[in-house]
């Protein structure tokens, strides 16, 4: 998988997407914005003191229009192709083109896509019945063998980014037409909010098996069932996608964009000029260095969307560094300044991260998370009570080699800004430059007894907290980076991975965050909303991460 390489890029872009692995999205309603851009100056107008008051949706647009510039601040995509897309411009492009069984709306619930209902029947048996209307863009009927292939090469092909999300899929059978039998080798409730990603993406086999060695590749060829199809891509210069007019979902209000057509601008000052004179209409994934100058612009607006991605620091616990002290853990956490981070890193609009399920991934049972969130501390300093803990620690001038990415201004400013706050508490703090080519050894399970602490920007890609905590909290989960073990927290994440009734999971989860909590298997430190831009003359969009990764975010763009 290459997903490592792909969250390093993320760093790069601010506002991050990135994650590695997948699980469910938002579903707290805020009200939408009056008007076209108002949501965007509503939102940009006051640093947003909670989640409450962060945009999760746009106003719909009433009118057509012909064409929409949309720039991708991350680059150009690697791949168009599903199974091979994971964040950032890659989704931006692709879940406008290809659909999959299941899909996260803005508010962060499931909803059926090209499937019209996805049944759990029992611990390890998944059935999928999909909608008789679905066609590819050359008119052939999507069907159950198409997603049934899809589905397999997701889980499969060693070049997928979805086979770790996959990986308690036993089988997929098409038992007709229209209908999919998943079965799992192991009971994993995760498995049905992966099949609202890009992981249960059908293109059509027949294509596919015609066109594998261009497909969804610069310049190639793609052939999908979604609201846009594809145009044409010039490498290097533009994505040029169009409304599909046999969409099954069509109908008033949407596809009023006729042509989107996305551009690769990642200088931010270069892309903030491109907004500024109107030659870009729109853009997700904004730096912290663009958004005093576009929030000065006068035909449009900034806006901050809701969404399940925080900042953290990762100690390394399990390769025989201080950090296996709790204490010294807890004293790193009580010596950071919150206001300052969230000030410098998310432009005022985060919040101070109590947890790693950020109140975005509250999928279900959001009261009785929104009371365990309650119920957390709130980060904040306290530089004698660091002090305190690193004298209890029982270690005299602990060691703290800090890792930040050279070629990233802002890894090695936070790492600074770490630095600085460990020395004031007692440490010994270092920082350690690093190169992407020790970005598969960062996030990964590997030992690394050369650094002790490490920062990531992450997001959770499915609204179930269960999904974040399994990758930090398993002692083999996908982003327990740090070596965090401890068997009473696998216990109760592997009871909550068998355990259907959502009220009863919540309850076992919230008891693991609560320990995970305690014990800083991460050190969080904000919410980072998704910052985005629209321009007067559209609206819109659906602005929420991970929704806009996972459902086609531009159907209903249009003219205010």
């Amino acid at each position: 998988m290459k997903r490592p390489i792909i969250l390093v890029t993320a760093l790069a872009s601010g506002f991050v997407l990135a994650a590695c692995g997948g699980a469910p999205a938002p579903s707290e309603p805020t009200a939408a914005a009056p008007g076209p851009s108002a949501a965007s100056s509503a939102a940009s107008a006051a640093p947003a003191e909670s989640a409450d008051s962060l945009v999760i949706d746009t106003p719909p647009g009433t009118g057509p229009v012909q064409n929409v510039n949309w720039n991708l601040g991350d680059g150009e995509p690697l791949s168009i192709d599903p199974t091979l897309t994971w964040s950032g411009s890659q989704n931006f492009v692709g879940i406008n083109l290809c659909e999959s069984l299941l899909t996260i709306a803005a508010d962060g619930s499931i909803q059926p896509g090209l499937a019209t209902e996805v049944v759990q029947q029992d611990p390890t048996t998944v059935v999928a019945t999909l909608r008789t209307d679905a066609t590819f863009w050359d008119g052939t009927p999507v069907t159950a063998a198409d997603a049934a292939f899809s589905l397999d090469r997701a889980r499969t092909d060693p070049t997928s980014q979805y086979a770790g999300d996959l990986a308690s899929i036993a089988s997929v059978t098409a038992t007709d037409d229209t209908t999919l039998t998943i079965t799992l080798s192991k009971p994993d409730v995760l498995v049905r909010s992966n099949l609202a990603t890009s992981a249960s993406a059908v293109v059509s086999k027949a294509f596919f098996e015609a066109n594998k060695d261009t497909f969804g590749k610069p310049g190639g060829p793609l052939m999908c069932s979604g609201p846009y199809k594809l145009d044409s891509w010039t490498p290097g210069k533009s994505i040029v996608i169009s409304a599909n007019p046999a969409w099954w979902g069509k109908g008033e209000g949407k596809q009023l964009a006729k042509q989107i057509t996305y551009s690769f601008v990642t200088d931010p000052s270069a892309a903030v000029a491109g907004m500024k004179s109107g030659a870009i209409d729109g853009a997700f994934l904004l730096p912290p260095s663009a958004i005093p100058p576009l929030q000065q612009a006068t035909n449009g607006a900034v806006g901050f969307g809701r969404g399940t991605a925080f900042q953290a620091w990762v100690p390394i616990i399990g390769s025989g560094g201080p950090l296996e002290n709790p204490k010294l853990r807890e004293a790193l956490a009580k010596a950071l300044d919150y206001p300052s981070i969230i000030k410098n890193d998310t432009a005022g609009a985060g919040s101070p991260a109590k947890a790693l399920a950020t109140p975005g991934s509250w999928g279900y049972a959001v009261d009785a998370y929104s009371a365990a969130w309650d119920a957390l501390p709130t980060p904040a300093q306290d530089i004698e009570a660091a002090k305190q803990l690193v004298a209890e620690s029982g270690v005299a001038n602990p060691r703290l080699v800090i890792a930040a990415f050279s070629e990233l201004p802002d890894s090695v400013n936070s790492a600074l800004v770490l630095q600085s706050a460990a020395n004031a508490v007692g440490f010994d703090a270092s920082i350690k430059k690093i190169g992407f080519d020790y970005a598969n050894t960062l996030f990964s399970g590997a030992e690394k007894p050369d650094i002790d602490i490490f920062q990531t920007n992450y997001l959770s890609l499915v609204t179930d907290p269960l999904s974040i905590y399994s990758q930090v909290g398993l002692p083999k989960g996908a982003a327990n980076w740090g070596g965090y073990d401890n068997p009473q927290v696998a216990e109760l994440l592997t009871k909550a991975l068998g355990t259907t009734d959502e009220a009863e999971r919540a309850q076992i989860v919230i008891e693991a965050q609560t320990i995970m909590s305690k014990e800083y298997a991460w050190i969080p430190t904000t919410t980072s909303p998704n910052g985005f831009f629209l321009s007067n003359s559209i609206t819109g969009a659906v602005v929420t991460a991970p929704a806009n990764l996972w459902s086609p975010w531009a159907t209903q763009l249009g003219a205010p």
